[in-house]
């Protein structure tokens, strides 16, 4: 299960991350308040046991997950702060940019927006300030090259490119 967030922990959201959470805490809701209500009173009209009932037990552990996600997204959306688009620059890596490396033992481009960790996505190409990538290049302006450990061995990067959201 998802933890809560820590007590003193800063969030800083782009716009965008901060509406696609609120998307999702009305999803979770809507399942939460909506659907599980009934499929849980469906699962108790087939009888039986229902310590003993799969079905119900399984809705439970689902409730579980939502009660639990639900928390977690409305703290955090009352504690994020977003971040103001004229704060973010384009002269040095930072939160809110996109970042354009090139892989210099591969000569691969890499495009990612770095990101608060509680909006990292992988496959959104959302990395956090706080993942290994994050912080080497936290700062960095264009031209700068970090190297980093990886399991397959270290890696050189270049700053290609840094541009602001949108």
């Amino acid at each position: 299960m998802a933890e809560l967030i820590g007590e003193h922990e800063e969030i800083l959201l782009t716009q965008e991350g901060y509406d696609l959470k609120k998307q999702q805490l009305e999803e979770y809701r809507q399942k939460l308040y909506e659907e599980l209500p009934k499929r849980l009173k469906t699962a108790k009209e087939h009888g039986g046991e229902l310590r003993e009932n799969k079905e119900f037990i399984d809705l439970q552990n689902e409730k579980e997950f939502y009660e639990t996600e639900v928390r977690r997204l409305e703290e955090l959306l009352d504690r994020a702060q977003i971040i103001a688009e004229d704060s973010i620059t384009n002269k040095e890596v930072s939160l809110g940019n996109w970042v354009t490396l090139k892989n210099l033992d591969t000569d691969e481009e890499i495009i990612f927006e770095l990101v608060d960790p509680a909006e990292a996505d992988l496959e959104a190409n959302k990395i956090s300030t706080q993942s290994p990538l994050g912080k080497a290049l936290k700062g960095q302006k264009r031209g700068a090259e970090v190297e980093l450990d990886t399991p397959s061995g270290p890696s050189r990067y270049k700053v290609v490119g840094i541009r602001r959201s949108n």
